[in-house]
């Protein structure tokens, strides 16, 4: 038999449902908050970095124009050689420098084609609420069942694409430390689209819409989905490759979880050994039991960037996968089950559509929060995808917030003695004074210094500060700066003994030029004498 449109009868469980009963209309209730909760912050944040990319790109093109039209005119470095004697990349490069296309961040294009997912899948649960609440009921013959059914296809399956492409990158980026190129990145993202659309469509072109069972999108349990009877289909075109999803995603968060604990171990034992060999050292070589301030120093700030950088918070790795895996396995488990025969409740679909309709803010909060940098910062063609870009590494296990960083400069050769290290000091404290009255900028010497009687020395003590906080560093996102302040300190002492034979041979020029012109037994004025002299001559004779 068929119905009115051509298609054959539907089953009763796949059939339309009037009235909704109670247990579906709060199950679905549920699922329609936690839907449109997830519908609102993707869409938030997917128009957010749209107009971020769009303004990013307009920018660039408008830097673009003109610096092209402000550019000097190309100097032909050829000198007047034959095309012949360049070879490689000096022949194409004998005028300006090709200036180096740029890109957005790999992972912020990862992540917007996720939150693009999550929208084609929050969308479909979202539309429960026609269910619940226009027609008090599932119709099976509209278009709003199979837009559901189709946007549960492919909102599902590419979430899980993309997640696991994040994670794949992820994995580059931190264990082999490896950027793909750009060309990599783009086709990988068409690829996955076209992949899922293509799944999507395969289904009602191949079964012509299921007319042979009554539709390819039919009830399925509490919403719209395939039609029971293409248990195949439901296999081949979609769970398989959410399974292959979970695996992998799972297993690829797990090498890296490893990765940075075997690190972090290794690179601990060997701070640790760099400090017992340093102390062992010391000892030896002072005949005391106190190491060396600089030594301790030095060997502290590098187990404390350890922890950092390799030993810190790790264990957050795991919670990508925890979270996918919760959200996204409990509603394919159930499908395989009663695609065996069981009959699962549906309550418990209700259950795993509220955990698959979060995927979304759930996304936005995890991705939001721990690549925030990336996510929400300014520098939307930055290089880096690596361990530095997830905040949560940024803070050592030993202390819930804030983030501690160690600048250590390269030893120098001066031999470490006492004086040296007493004028090391005296430098320092004049340089920090300086620095706590709040001077800023190089001042011209002698104005502030302090003069002795014969003006043997100039002090002064100044900083420089640059102004980077005032704008935004070229290269640096705004919230990796490091603000530092050179503090510079200038002493000027004059060879006294040298100055004083100067001053003689100049007096002595000056008084035989003097006698010379008025006569040998003229007096010499003051102005050529010495104060010891003026003094003999005022004594009485």
């Amino acid at each position: 038999m068929a119905d009115n449109h051509g298609y054959s009868l539907l089953d009763k469980n796949s059939d339309s449902l009037f009235p909704l009963p109670a247990g579906h209309r709060q199950g679905l209730t549920a699922v329609t908050v936690l839907a449109s909760i997830s519908f609102a912050s993707s869409n938030f944040v997917l128009l957010y970095l749209t107009l971020k990319l769009l303004r990013w790109h307009i920018e660039r093109r408008t830097t673009a124009r003109r610096a092209t039209a402000t550019a000097p005119t190309p100097v032909d470095l050829s000198l007047g050689l034959a095309e012949r004697h360049f070879v490689g990349q000096d022949a194409s490069r004998r005028g300006l420098p090709d200036r180096e296309k740029a890109h957005p961040n790999q992972f912020l294009v990862l992540v917007f084609n996720l939150f693009l997912a999550d929208v084609h899948q929050s969308a479909a649960f979202l539309l429960n609420g026609v269910w619940i609440g226009q027609r008090n009921g599932i119709d099976v013959h509209t278009r709003t069942c199979f837009a559901q059914g189709w946007l549960v296809s492919t909102g599902d399956l590419a979430s899980s694409c993309f997640i696991t492409a994040i994670a794949f990158h992820t994995y580059l980026g931190v264990v082999r430390n490896y950027k793909p190129p750009q060309w990599a990145l783009n086709l990988t993202v068409v690829g996955l689209w076209v992949f899922d659309y293509l799944l999507a469509i395969l289904g009602p072109v191949m079964t012509n819409n299921g007319r042979e069972y009554g539709g390819f999108y039919v009830r399925a349990a509490a919403w719209c989905w395939m039609n029971v009877k293409y248990d195949t289909y439901r296999l081949v075109l979609h769970y398989l490759f959410i399974f292959i999803s979970l695996a992998m995603t799972s297993i690829v968060y797990t090498l890296i979880f490893l990765h940075l604990r075997n690190r972090s171990q290794s690179l601990r034992a060997h701070a640790n050994t760099s400090l017992t060999d340093s102390e062992t050292g010391t000892t030896n070589g002072a005949g005391s039991g106190s190491m060396d301030p600089k030594t301790a120093l030095r060997a502290h700030s590098s187990t404390a960037a350890i922890e950092v950088h390799s030993g810190g918070h790790h264990n957050a790795f795991l919670l990508y996968p925890v979270i996918y895996v919760v959200c996204t396995a409990p509603l394919a488990v159930g499908r395989i089950v009663s695609m065996a025969g069981v009959n699962v409740p549906v309550s418990y679909f209700c259950v795993a559509g509220a955990l698959i309709s979060s995927n979304g803010w759930l996304d936005v909060l995890l991705w939001g929060v721990t690549r925030r940098r990336l996510l929400f910062g300014s520098d939307i063609d930055a290089e880096d995808t690596g361990l530095g870009t997830f905040t949560f590494m940024r803070t050592p296990p030993d202390r819930k917030y804030g983030n501690m960083v160690w600048v250590e400069g390269a030893a120098g050769q001066k031999q470490d003695t006492e004086p040296a290290r007493e004028e090391e000091g005296r430098v320092f404290n004049r340089s920090r004074a300086a620095a706590d009255r709040g001077s800023s900028g190089w001042k011209r010497l002698g104005l502030d210094g302090r003069f002795t009687g014969r003006r043997l020395a100039r002090r002064q003590a100044s900083t420089a500060s640059e102004e980077s906080l005032r704008g935004k560093m070229v290269g640096a996102p705004n919230d990796m700066i490091i603000q530092m302040d050179m503090v510079t300190s200038v002493v000027v002492e004059p060879n006294v003994g040298r100055r004083k034979q100067r001053h003689g041979e100049s007096l002595k020029n000056n008084v035989g030029s003097y006698q010379e012109s008025n006569g040998s037994d003229m007096n010499i004025p003051s102005m050529f004498m010495t104060d010891s002299e003026k003094e003999e001559t005022r004594q009485p004779v």
